[in-house]
């Protein structure tokens, strides 16, 4: 419409434009989303090329699947109880519809345009970390909580945007560039990388390594020398091993404790109390077994001289106070009695106060790693899976295969989501407290809670069908419908307006654009 009245490509312009608010919204603001999200649709609606619309969309089956889910996220509302909640949580998903919708059935996005976004979004993303750090250091002595890391969205979707802008760096380079352009895309490559180290989400760093599998198989595939080819494939597996060897070593070295002497435990405290030891509970910090050589009044004695904060209240993490003071002493060698917090520094006690419970701090991977180790010997040992994520998460997982050897088939329906995942833990009798009764942190699993086998099946060929879909597979597409796949796995994407608004802009721009003809497969 405005083409015909301005004698100007209008309304490439506004997708454009739309398609700039997106890109910098998901790193930056909802209400950005939101925006770029109603802009896009309103400029397809209001361009009204509808016949050509339809000759592409029939040429584009992945679109398809994207349209069939959401519709069929339409009809499971006629079996849903909560039909409230299903239409609020449709509005939630429109992203997932509307974005690869428009670029699939509109003209294919131009390879100067689609750089240009790429730009655009390794340009918000240094930005923003930048942001994030700053911030970050400027209130760690206050809150020294890491996920504090990520100012404007959540910590773990930030972690997949930090993974899509060194993917999206390295695509690139890959151009021919100006050699100053390609050193800057290194350095924003390498400032990535870094930042996503420093970040400690663990989600982060299983989408880190394998997308490096990934981008390695990708690379030896474009070898046209058979020989050499054979060659990197072989020397790929090898490396692979060699990780996965050294990964088990390290975790063995981190997960090793010697072995207790039972008759060799000392049974009294400097000052002649008795000591507590708890040989049955396992719980290790810093490779020290938290509940031997426990003296509980001696250290509330003595912590409540040093602190303001109540031995039996909550630190400033709203943890328990006295796990905290235990844990630290642990993660030092130090026995828990009046000599262990009378040997804490003035320091050491702030740390303590702020929830610090292990005297190594932001070590990035090795720390958040052994964090995750401590957190898992816990839940094997029956404890308390609140407060630690991986434990939250494997509830959340037993809560969604309850729920789906119930409604296989067919799912619960949209609505019921929350409401049936809240009774499968009353009826599993979890352990995990009401804030922390989440979904699934699966996307694959919500799906096939929401619509059942069929639903799954037809999420699952979003990530497959391109592949058949797509004749020329260049290094952007293949790596993020592979990091898409990935996330999925590790989340539930679609659920939030953030994780679903990025699914949707990627997904498209993955699929729908002129092809790189010198970088395929």
């Amino acid at each position: 419409m405005f083409d015909k009245w301005l004698n100007l490509p209008a309304h490439l312009y506004l997708k454009l434009t739309a398609l700039t608010i997106l890109t910098v919204g998901i790193a930056l603001s909802n209400v950005l989303m939101s925006i770029g999200a109603i802009w896009i649709i309103a400029n397809w609606l209001i361009q009204a090329d509808f016949k050509n619309y339809w000759v592409r969309f029939k040429k584009a089956p992945a679109a398809w699947f994207v349209v069939g889910i959401f519709f069929f996220l339409i009809i499971s509302l006629l079996w849903s109880e909560d039909v409230q909640y299903g239409f609020k949580d449709l509005r939630v998903k429109l992203p997932f519809i509307v974005i690869p919708l428009v670029l699939a059935t509109s003209a294919p996005l131009k390879r100067i345009h689609f750089r240009y976004l790429l730009y655009v979004f390794l340009g918000i993303m240094v930005i923003t970390s930048i942001l994030n750090v700053i911030h970050y250091h400027a209130i760690a002595d206050e809150q020294p909580d890491i996920r504090e890391m990520s100012w404007f969205i959540s910590h773990v979707r930030y972690a997949v945007l930090t993974n899509f802008a060194w993917i999206t760096a390295l695509y690139l380079i890959r151009r021919k560039n100006a050699i100053v352009l390609n050193f800057l895309l290194i350095i924003v490559a390498l400032w990535m990388v870094y930042y996503l180290y420093k970040s400690q989400v663990i989600n982060g760093y299983m989408l880190f390594l394998l997308l490096i599998g990934v981008a390695l198989f990708y690379m030896v595939l474009r070898i046209k020398n058979n020989g050499i080819k054979y060659i990197s494939i072989v020397g790929v597996s090898i490396s692979v091993l060699l990780a996965a060897w050294l990964a088990n070593s390290k975790w063995n070295e981190m997960n090793h404790c010697d072995k207790i002497q039972f008759s060799q435990l000392e049974l009294y405290t400097p000052n002649g109390n008795p000591y507590f030891h708890d040989t049955l509970h396992t719980q290790r910090e810093n490779g020290n077994y938290v509940w031997l050589y426990v003296n509980q009044e001696e250290m509330q004695e003595q912590w409540e001289k040093r602190s303001a904060i109540p031995y039996d209240s909550l630190d400033l993490k709203n943890q328990p106070m006295f796990g905290t003071l235990m844990r630290y002493l642990t993660s030092k060698g130090e026995r828990k009695d009046s000599v262990g917090v009378v040997n804490l520094s003035m320091q050491e006690v702030n740390n303590i106060e702020k929830g610090q419970t292990s005297v190594k701090k932001d070590a990035g991977l090795v720390s958040r790693l052994e964090a995750f180790i401590v957190e898992y010997n816990i839940y094997q040992d029956g404890g308390d899976p609140n407060g630690n994520s991986f434990n939250q998460r494997i509830e959340h997982l037993k809560a969604a295969q309850y729920i789906i050897n119930e409604k296989w088939l067919w799912g619960v329906g949209v609505g019921d989501v929350p409401m049936t995942f809240e009774k499968a833990y009353i009826e599993m009798n979890s352990q995990l407290s009401l804030e922390n009764r989440h979904r699934s942190h699966n996307q694959f699993l919500t799906i096939w809670v929401a619509l059942g086998l069929i639903g799954f099946l037809a999420f699952l060929m979003l990530f497959i069908v391109p592949f058949f879909e797509i004749k020329q597979k260049d290094f952007f597409m293949v790596l993020f419908l592979f990091g898409l796949f990935f996330s999925c796995l590790f989340q539930d994407f679609i659920e939030t307006q953030a994780g679903v608004t990025i699914f949707g802009l990627f997904y498209g721009l993955a699929i729908y654009r002129e092809s790189e003809i010198q970088d395929v497969i």
